[in-house]
C-alpha cells in the first residue's frame, strides 16, 4: 500500500524503543498504523549525532519532539514500566501534545487500576482512612488505569495498540476528537 501525503501521521509514543526488538516492534506498529489509514512515526533513531552522552540525548529529545510536532495525534502505549506506573518519557510526550492540543489515544497491557498496581509493587497500609505506601505517601485512588494527569485527558485506555490505532483512526477520519 503507497502512503498518501493526506494520512495523518502519528506519534508512536511508548517504552517499545527500550525492547531488544525495538526495530522489529516499531515496523509492526507502523504496518498497522498503514492498514488503518495511517503514518506511524515510531521514535527510534538509528543515526544518533554527538559524541558525548548528552550530546546524544539531546539529539534524541529534539528528534522526538519534531516527530511529535509533525504529527496530528498521539497513540501512547502506557503499559507499566520498571514499577507500577508507565514510562516517565511517554508521560513528557503525552503531556507535551496535549498542551499542543492533540489528541492522546491510549493502551495499556496492565488493566488493573494504579491503586492495585502499587499496593501490589510498594505494599501499603491505611493513615487515616487513606492508603499510604512505606513512605507515608499517599495511593492516588481514583479508579483509574493510571496516574489522573494521564488518565483523563486519554479518556479511554484501550486493551492494546490494535485498539488504540483504530480508534485514532476513526476519529482523525471523522475529524472527531474529545479535548478534556
Amino acid at each position: 500500500m503507497k502512503l498518501l501525503a493526506q494520512q495523518p501521521r502519528v506519534y508512536l509514543a511508548g517504552p517499545g524503543v527500550f525492547r531488544l526488538d525495538a526495530n522489529e516492534f516499531g515496523v509492526l506498529l507502523k504496518q498497522k498504523c498503514e492498514r488503518a489509514g495511517l503514518v506511524g512515526c515510531f521514535p527510534l533513531v538509528s543515526d544518533i549525532e554527538g559524541r558525548t552522552p548528552r550530546e546524544k540525548a539531546v539529539f534524541i529529545y529534539r528528534a522526538n519532539v519534531d516527530l511529535i510536532n509533525s504529527a496530528m495525534a498521539i497513540i501512547a502505549d502506557l503499559s507499566p514500566f520498571r514499577g507500577p506506573n508507565m514510562d516517565p518519557g511517554t508521560a513528557w510526550e503525552i503531556g507535551y501534545a496535549i498542551a499542543k492540543g492533540l489528541p492522546v489515544f491510549a493502551w495499556s497491557t496492565g488493566s488493573e487500576l494504579l491503586r492495585a498496581r502499587t499496593q501490589a509493587y510498594v505494599g501499603t497500609h491505611t493513615i487515616e482512612g487513606r492508603g499510604v505506601d512505606d513512605k507515608g505517601w499517599a495511593i492516588e485512588d481514583f479508579d483509574l488505569v493510571d496516574n489522573l494527569m494521564i488518565a483523563v485527558p486519554c479518556d479511554v485506555i484501550h486493551k492494546n495498540a490494535d485498539e488504540a490505532i483504530a480508534a485514532c483512526a476513526n476519529a482523525l477520519k471523522k475529524g472527531k476528537h474529545r479535548k478534556p
